[in-house]
């Protein structure tokens, strides 16, 4: 495949770079300074400071430390993303500094308010979580720079297909969307929730199976034979690998509900193997015939209506049509950025933004050299924003789902990564996907 005339990617991030930081510290600030409660009494903000200074860790902290290292890894991506060209290092180090700045700045804030809680932790997991997303950008970037010219089923590596729908599908397997009951009489950290969990363990679980993840799971074990099949790896062999690897997976993951203190579902783990064990051997037998019969842009066209069709199955969830009035669909605050997560002091509210986040980043990256059109209302990454908005506003008719802004532009953001990433590692569209 031969890309056509290389896109003034500079320019476009030069436009990009002033809206997309501005944006994103307006983010930032409405994340941690919701409900701000102002309060200048001298004598409060001197114990405020005092404790902020002197912090008390707790097992709620570790969760508060998840949360601000995936909130300015965000910001961390987000700075290196739209850098203009020059040394990586300098970068890296604006990108951590300025991260940090935000983060002093906003807990400096916090301690003028009675509500919020000011901490010297939160200035080093903050600072953390920008140099870690920043850092994992670089790498990506380099990572698919590296891979450029060599096998590719759609252009692009497929590596940038299976390594984040792989992660999506890990993290709903250790932080399901449907199974968020706590095991009862939990209690303590991680160590003693483990402990409480694995003792209220039955095998009587096994007849639970959430038969609705097989369908989720299966193209994880699809994506992962055709990733090692294009790292030169021969079709049996990477298919065992995936069976293998992906079943230890399933079982790391549904044992991560012990710290969660959620009860450990050996049929969960049962139906993630198998899924991924049946989508390897599917691909192993499937993928040299189609990779024949599918050429040019028939390929990437196939995959991109795939990956569709797979976001809508997860967004869709559980698969029940429900018509309810708008007023029990739509809270309040559906409309500000975060508003519902603002509230949950629990891993998932961490999960449901990194798992969305990662499920869209495959559509970006692919998009970037196979735009469904160059021009028009289906060019670059309108068919991602098209997508997260209108499988959100369907969920407004499926049962137990509600709409929440916060949803697509956590996802429109996975795609514009996706889309970055590849383009940044200066690969460059070859056409359109559906001429």
């Amino acid at each position: 495949m031969t890309p056509n005339s290389p896109a003034p990617l500079g320019s476009m991030l030069d436009r990009a770079r002033l809206p997309a930081r501005a944006a994103f510290v307006g983010i930032l600030l409405l994340a941690t300074l919701s409900s701000f409660d102002f309060n200048p009494d001298s004598a409060r903000i001197a114990t405020r400071l005092g404790r902020a200074l002197d912090p008390q860790i707790g097992a709620r902290d570790a969760i508060d430390a998840l949360r601000n290292l995936a909130l300015f890894a965000g910001w961390g991506v987000v700075w290196m993303a739209t850098a203009a060209a020059g040394r990586t290092s300098r970068q890296l180090l604006w990108a951590v500094v300025t991260g940090a700045v935000i983060s002093i700045g906003v807990e400096t804030a916090q301690l003028f308010s009675a509500t919020r809680n000011a901490s010297l932790i939160d200035v080093f997991t903050n600072t953390v979580g920008t140099a870690i997303g920043a850092l994992c950008f670089v790498f990506l970037v380099r990572l698919a720079a590296s891979l450029k010219g060599q096998r590719s089923f759609v252009g692009i590596p497929t590596r940038a297909i299976a390594g984040p729908y792989g992660l999506a599908c890990f993290i709903e397997a250790a932080v399901p969307l449907f199974r968020q009951d706590e095991v009862f009489g939990i209690s303590g950290g991680p160590f003693a929730r483990m402990s409480i969990a694995l003792s209220s363990f039955t095998w009587r679980s096994l007849l639970d199976l959430p038969i609705e993840d097989f369908f989720l799971f299966l193209p994880a074990g699809m994506f992962a034979v055709a990733a090692l099949v294009e790292a030169g790896i021969a079709y049996p062999a990477a298919r065992n690998r995936v069976i293998i690897y992906g079943t230890a997976l399933a079982l790391l993951a549904e044992l991560f509900h012990g710290p969660n203190g959620q009860p450990i579902v050996a049929g969960a783990a049962v139906i993630h193997a198998l899924a991924i064990a049946a989508g390897a051997i599917l691909a192993a037998r499937a993928l040299p015939g189609l990779s024949k019969a599918l050429r040019g842009a028939t390929r990437p066209r196939f995959v991109l209506r795939l990956l569709g069709a797979l976001i809508m199955l997860w967004a869709l969830r559980p698969w029940v049509p429900e018509f309810l009035p708008l007023s029990e669909r739509l809270s309040h605050d559906w409309w500000v950025p975060l508003a519902a997560l603002g509230g949950r002091m629990d891993v998932f509210s961490v999960a449901d933004v990194v798992g969305p986040f990662c499920l869209y980043i495959p559509l970006g990256a692919l998009l970037a050299v196979w735009p469904w059109r160059r021009t028009g209302w289906m060019a670059n990454l309108w068919p991602a924003v098209w997508l997260a908005f209108g499988t959100e506003a369907l969920q407004l008719f499926v049962q137990g789902r509600f709409v929440d802004v916060t949803d697509p532009l956590i996802q429109v953001s996975g795609a514009v990564i996706g889309w970055t990433i590849i383009r940044r590692a200066g690969y460059r569209p070859y056409g359109e996907s559906h001429p």
